[in-house]
């Protein structure tokens, strides 16, 4: 446990999923509040730090300050994506709702993380662009069920364009760690 005037504890956790899946879009929503159209192709990893103030197990307010590591998706990544998660204390799993592809990944994103660190991690699901009702082809029902059925920390709905609980999910993932 790291420990600061600054800050109480400070946390590595990691975005991963599949390359499209918005893991920029989220980490760039959370530390700037704004959306940005264009699509830029993660390069091995991305880091970002932001601390956010979240209740303890006893209700007393710690500040946790996370160092968000987003790593790249696409399969050309796989073989550097290991070294990445080493120090790891949780992660915010993403998918695209529009995309069944990314879906069916997630399982592929667990199984990396765990032989990557030789452990579990609080993991969330964030099932991201649900902006898009139109496009949508995974139901909520549906990410709920994957969840459960892996034992996973939480399931929520995100958008990065409209920032619908995006700082929710970053929040819910700091005190997931601590």
């Amino acid at each position: 446990m790291a420990k600061s005037s600054e800050f109480d504890f400070m946390r590595k956790v990691v975005m991963i999923g599949a390359g499209g899946s918005g893991k920029t879009a989220l980490v760039n929503r959370f530390l700037t509040q704004k959306f940005s159209e264009q699509y830029i192709v993660t390069i091995g990893s991305q880091f970002a730090v932001k601390t956010v103030a979240v209740p303890d197990a006893n209700g007393r307010d710690v500040v946790v300050k996370l160092l968000v590591w987003d790593l790249a998706g696409q399969q050309r990544f796989d073989f550097i994506r290991g070294s990445y998660y080493r120090g790891s204390k949780g992660a915010l799993l993403v998918f695209d709702t529009t995309r069944k592809s990314t879906f069916l990944e997630l399982p592929k994103w667990i199984e990396e993380t765990e032989n990557s660190l030789g452990e579990r991690i609080p993991i969330i699901l964030l099932a991201n662009k649900v902006d898009l009702l139109d496009e949508r082809v995974i139901t909520p029902e549906m990410g709920r069920g994957f969840a459960e059925q892996y034992n996973l920390v939480a399931y929520l709905e995100t958008s990065a364009l409209s920032g619908q609980n995006v700082e929710e999910a970053f929040q819910l993932l700091a005190r997931s760690s601590i």
